[in-house]
């Protein structure tokens, strides 16, 4: 098993600029629906809006100077790891500097500074999940990235550069994402990935993004070895420490016994099936009944199961019977599925509810499963890395804005999906330490600009990716409430850290 000590870092100083105002093209190229790579679609000519925000971390003023007590090396990331800052970054800071003759203006910004940017644009790209088991959860977060893509723009882009964004649906395919992560580096060009909502491609890209140096920025995927490459920059909280957070709190409300139904094909869920069984076991000394190492099988309250399925009433029942009909009960359930598999399997019957109740992981925080799950779904607890437009939540200036600019995207969007939320965290991010940078755009720049910034813009906790990239490790839950309708979420806890950051990591990852 393996280990990450999240407390070893590094500390650079860096410098910024703000970034100019002006009026100038917004250009998305999509691939909407398709795996065959046909057919793009051009935003075109925006109205104008106000500056963009440099954001409550705020730009570095361009005069002072750099730390010279900056650490001149990153810290390694545990056992036989390069270390999320990875790598000799004696002359980070001074890189960052504005070169003589730079400005933040269009045609006084030093124009081709490295691969995808020139005078004009930066260039970027994304794999997205637009049809297949993934979708549900995932298909809204291009609305996310293309709001703040189209704020930004419209504001003038970053030091007059303009944002072009590449995407690409991968229907959540492994290969496919792979394939089209590997074209936008080698045949597109770009400069850099943003937010990647398609986990799986990126996850097998892995390799090779660290040996091409290619910025990997804002992703919320959750997915373990996000937090272990040097390239990558996640926003979301792992699911691993969601499965962490969710077993220590069940068991401080009372719970004894533990069972959990997981998504048997993607990472996500062998990643959290294999975490959570491990924090059960620290917190009652006994694994999950029926737990499998290959994290493949449904097995007594350890109950792994493949997506896709219109019914799944033979695995919810065998589920049922072995945590329910016994005299030590279940007392609480996690359910780490897809939003439509998790409906399918709680309509597949049980015959009480866990006392302490179920818990569901961020693919569940999502309005149209509460929705079609219905009474099945009344209590549960759905958990999320976000500060979502709930209750008092709602009226915070942070929450409100995040709502405003997603509804002047599509009016129909689901505000509350932590994924389309976490897109728009993610693509702010991005922003926020491209304008840090300044005009002398480098992939280097931006790497030493995201290692050492602190990211608060009230979405989340403060994030900072100084010495290792697990920046965001706490998760809070929301109650579903229905009755006869889908009533909305209440508020159940706050932000609660993960204790065991960094640990519990299944071999191979």
């Amino acid at each position: 098993m393996k280990r990450f000590d999240p407390s070893v870092g590094s500390s650079l100083t860096t410098l910024g600029v703000i970034v100019g105002v002006g009026v100038l093209l917004s250009v998305v190229t999509v691939v909407p629906l398709s795996k065959d790579g046909g057919g793009t679609v051009a935003v075109g000519p925006a109205e104008q809006t106000a500056a963009v925000d440099v954001g409550t971390d705020g730009a570095l003023d361009p005069n002072v100077a750099a730390d010279p007590n900056a650490a001149a090396t990153a810290a390694t990331g545990g056992p036989g790891r390069t270390g999320a800052a990875g790598g000799n970054r004696a002359n980070a800071s001074q890189s960052v500097a504005t070169k003589p003759g730079q400005q933040c203006a269009a045609g006084q910004n030093g124009g081709n500074t490295d691969v995808g940017v020139s005078d004009k644009r930066i260039k970027l790209a994304a794999t997205v999940v637009d049809d297949g088991p993934g979708a549900s959860f995932l298909a809204p977060v291009r609305t996310g990235m293309t709001a703040v893509l189209n704020r930004v723009n419209r504001a003038g882009g970053i030091c007059g550069r303009q944002l072009e964004l590449i995407l690409r649906n991968d229907s959540w395919d492994a290969a496919l994402g792979q394939q089209y992560i590997q074209n936008f580096v080698e045949s597109e060009k770009v400069f850099a990935l943003a937010v990647v909502p398609s986990s799986e491609g990126l996850r097998s890209a892995n390799s090779y993004i660290t040996q091409k140096k290619v910025p990997v920025v804002g992703t919320d995927g959750m997915l373990i070895h996000q937090y272990l490459n040097p390239w990558i920059w996640p926003v979301a909280t792992s699911t691993i420490s969601t499965m962490h957070v969710m077993a220590q709190n069940a068991a401080q409300r009372g719970a004894k016994t533990f069972g959990i139904v997981f998504d048997a094909k993607y990472h996500f869920g062998v990643e959290g099936a294999f975490a959570y069984n491990e924090a059960v076991k620290r917190l009652t000394g006994s694994n999950v009944p029926g737990f499998d190492p290959s994290l493949k099988s449904c097995q007594q309250r350890f109950c792994g199961i493949q997506p896709g399925k219109s019914s799944y009433n033979s695995e919810a029942r065998a589920f049922s019977t072995a945590c329910y009909q016994s005299t030590t009960p279940c007392d609480f359930v996690a359910l780490l599925l897809e939003p439509d598999t998790a409906v399918a399997f709680m309509k597949g019957g049980r015959d009480r509810d866990p006392t302490i109740g179920f818990g569901g992981a961020q693919p569940l925080f999502n309005r149209r499963m509460a929705e079609n799950c219905g009474t099945l779904c009344n209590g549960m607890w759905v958990w999320t890395g976000y500060n979502p437009p709930i209750e008092a939540l709602a009226g915070t200036p942070a929450v409100s804005k995040y709502v405003n600019e997603i509804r002047q995207e599509s009016s129909s969007a689901d505000v509350a999906n932590q994924f389309l939320e976490g897109g728009y965290v993610g693509m702010n991010l991005l922003v926020q330490a491209l304008e840090k940078v300044g005009p002398n755009v480098t992939r280097d720049n931006l790497r030493a600009v995201l290692d050492t910034m602190t990211f608060d813009i009230g979405l989340s906790q403060p994030l900072s990716w100084r010495g290792s990239h697990f920046a965001n490790t706490a998760a809070r839950a929301f109650e579903i409430q229905y009755r006869q309708e889908f009533n909305g979420w209440r508020t159940t806890t706050d932000f609660i850290k993960d204790p065991w950051v960094g640990q519990d990591i299944p071999e191979g990852e």
